[in-house]
Formats: structure tokens, C-alpha cells, sequence
């Protein structure tokens, strides 16, 4: 199942460049919640929320969201959609967090791992290509899979695994096209050699064509 964490948030006024830099700088990280009415400015502890992110390797995220300063006393579960990364200093700038109801289907980007080395690269020296890394998959927040892990050891050269093919948990569907083709076993490359005589041949060839044009110009001159 998905994995589950819980952030602690607080209301912020203003939203921009500049007000997100003054969050950034009392040690919280700017976030935006979407999905019930009008989307909500908070801040969160940068601490809390590397934390919490470091704990799970998965894509698919769901938060048990608490407000502080929000009228009644109440906690929110959403889907963390986005997170912002500093692409030099390896820090959160900014997540998006998108609100949904449990008791609805929600619709979320799952990613697709290998298990085990198929016998087509381990014997036959074939090439195994991870064509889609993600699917989109439709389900009930509790049923969200965290990860779809798919065993390849025993596919061969020319062998092929669909969407389709994937292993889902009960309750969940596929959104993307069940026909496209996730993992192929491709057979090995192989360049053509060039024959060492006709190598030898073509070189002398052209030596001895252009001897023959000399040969040819020189008595011309003497005349």
C-alpha cells in the first residue's frame, strides 16, 4: 500500500517568490494545499518534512495533514504531488499537496520496478529494456500501491511484459493503455565484420590505380 505520513502545517499569507523565501528563512519550506475550495498558502517544518520523506523511497505519498490555526480542529488527507528540489544544494523548496477524500477513488502515477535478471540477459547475453517507468493506476487512497514490482528472471530474448501483465492489488485499475509494452529482452547487437581479404584487396586497389594514371602521364612528358 502507499505509504503513509503525517506533517504538522501552518497558515501563511502571501504567496510569491519573495514571501517563499522569507519562509524558506525561519527554517519552514512553502507548500500549497489544492482539491476542496480555494487552495491554502502553509509552511512546514523543512526539518519534519525531510524527515518524513526520507523514510519513504516511494512516489506515492499519502499525508495526514494537520493545520494549525484553522478553524476547527481538523485533519486533512492528501496526496503529495509535487515536490521541488534546489537542483545544486539537494533542498525541498516547495511541495504541493492535493487533498482528497477517502471514501473516493483517486487516480495517482506509480512506479514500475525489476525483479531478478531474466535468463535471456544471464544466459543469452540479450539486452533487457525498462520501457515505462510509471503507470497510472485508479484506486481507493487505502488500496494505493507504493510501488509495483514485476519478476522478469524468466523472460528470454523476444519475450515482452504489458501493462496489462503488471501484479495489481485488489481494488486497483489500470489508466494507462493496458497494451504497452513495459519490459522487452532484446537480442544482442551484432556488427558486421568486414572480411579480412576484401580489406586487404581494396586498399592495393587504389595504390595501384593511381600508379597506373603516373605510369601513364609520365611517357606523355618525355615526348
Amino acid at each position: 500500500m502507499a505509504n503513509r505520513i503525517s506533517l504538522k502545517a501552518e497558515l501563511r499569507s502571501g504567496i510569491g517568490r519573495l514571501k517563499s523565501r522569507q519562509v524558506r528563512g525561519t527554517g519552514k519550506t512553502p507548500a500549497i494545499l489544492y482539491g476542496v475550495g480555494t487552495p491554502q498558502a502553509l509552511s512546514i517544518s523543512s526539518k519534519e518534512l525531510v524527515a518524513a520523506l526520507n523514510a519513504t523511497k516511494a512516489e506515492s505519498v499519502l499525508v495526514d495533514l494537520e493545520i494549525a490555526g484553522e478553524k476547527g480542529a481538523k485533519k486533512h488527507l492528501a496526496l503529495l504531488s509535487e515536490v521541488q528540489i534546489h537542483p545544486i544544494k539537494d533542498k525541498v523548496l516547495h511541495v504541493d499537496l492535493h487533498e482528497i477524500d477517502p471514501n473516493k477513488k483517486v487516480q495517482a502515477e506509480v512506479s514500475v520496478h525489476e525483479m531478478g535478471e531474466a535468463i535471456g540477459v544471464r544466459t543469452g547475453g540479450g539486452v533487457l529494456d525498462h520501457l515505462i517507468r510509471h503507470v497510472r493506476v485508479e484506486c481507493l487512497p487505502q488500496d494505493l500501491p507504493s510501488e509495483i514490482k514485476v519478476d522478469v528472471s524468466e523472460m528470454n530474448i523476444g519475450d515482452s511484459i504489458h501493462v496489462k501483465e503488471l501484479p495489481l492489488p485488489k481494488g486497483v485499475v489500470f489508466v494507462t493503455s493496458a497494451e504497452l509494452p513495459v519490459f522487452m529482452v532484446h537480442a544482442p547487437k551484432v556488427e558486421e565484420a568486414v572480411a579480412p581479404g576484401a580489406a586487404a584487396a581494396a586498399g592495393p586497389e587504389v595504390i595501384t590505380a593511381k600508379k597506373t594514371d603516373a605510369a601513364k602521364a609520365a611517357p606523355a612528358k618525355k615526348a
